[in-house]
């Protein structure tokens, strides 16, 4: 039975376009700044059963590894890794590098992203209305590709949302063929391809729009993807930009450039947020 798997998450960043790194980023901004929030939606696709059995258990190993390590037992993070697995908002480096160095390794998966950026912060409500506008957006150019599987089984990271959220979202999206859509809780590797490959894609974002503001400036802005992505002679992944050597974020995003097959902003999300 062919099924395809998609791994759905949902994410925000928050970034600052008067300072860059703003140490005010998570408090309460000061008169200079000048913040932009970008919100985002994230799937990883996996083609086949096999692609999603090996990626799981390569990351097993990796996660059992990082349980073993030694000197890193107390570290604030430990309890809720050992509960939860990755979490890309929270995780540090000692937990965040052991699963980039193995997706580095490759990875059989196809990402795609959707984001809208707003000047203000969205409410709750205003927040889940975005969400849903992009993941319908992203599902119904998604699911068509898949109209001669037999089955899309559909995953969201699990929030506080009834299941009845999801199931009207993939309503809206007009499935074209048999879909089973769930929501699970973080410590699925499918999922934490789909948080983290979203969250290097949203900071990539940010950081650049943080370097440069400049209209008609002739770097390039938007993410490379797949097909845009250059190499250097030996394979190695190049991105030109504004962000340069060891930038975190730059770092990230190589991880998952080559595995990405569409990163989109609709600004005319927008327009459907109640009072926005």
């Amino acid at each position: 039975m062919s099924v395809a798997s998609m791994k759905l998450d949902e994410s925000v960043v928050n970034v600052c376009l008067a300072h860059q790194q703003c140490r005010h980023i998570g408090r309460t901004p000061s008169g200079e700044c000048d913040w932009r929030w970008i919100y985002g939606v994230g799937v990883a696709v996996y083609e086949s059963t096999e692609d999603l059995l090996d990626l799981r258990q390569r990351l097993s190993a990796v996660r059992e590894g990082v349980l073993a390590r030694t000197g890193i037992e107390d570290a604030p993070r430990m309890p809720g890794f050992r509960a939860h697995g990755w979490h890309a908002t929270k995780d540090g480096p000692e937990f965040a590098e052991p699963l980039l160095n193995e997706l580095d390794r490759g990875a059989t998966y196809k990402g795609h992203v959707r984001y809208v950026t707003t000047k203000l912060p969205l409410n709750g409500t205003q927040k889940d209305q975005a969400f849903d506008s992009l993941f319908v957006e992203l599902l119904r150019v998604l699911m068509p590709r898949y109209r001669s599987w037999e089955q899309i089984d559909i995953v969201f990271e699990a929030d506080q949302s009834p299941l009845s959220r999801y199931e009207a979202i993939i309503e809206q999206a007009r499935p074209v063929t048999k879909v089973a859509v769930s929501a699970e809780p973080k410590g699925d590797s499918g999922l934490a391809v789909a948080d983290y490959l979203l969250y290097a894609t949203l900071k990539y974002v940010a950081r650049v729009m943080e370097c440069c503001q400049v209209e008609g400036c002739d770097v390039p802005h938007h993410p490379a993807d797949a097909n845009s992505v250059d190499y250097s002679p030996d394979g190695v992944v190049e991105l030109a930009g504004h962000l340069t050597g060891g930038d975190h974020a730059l770092r990230m995003y190589k991880t998952f450039v080559r595995n990405m097959s569409s990163i989109i902003e609709l600004p005319g999300v927008v327009g459907r947020i109640s009072n926005c």
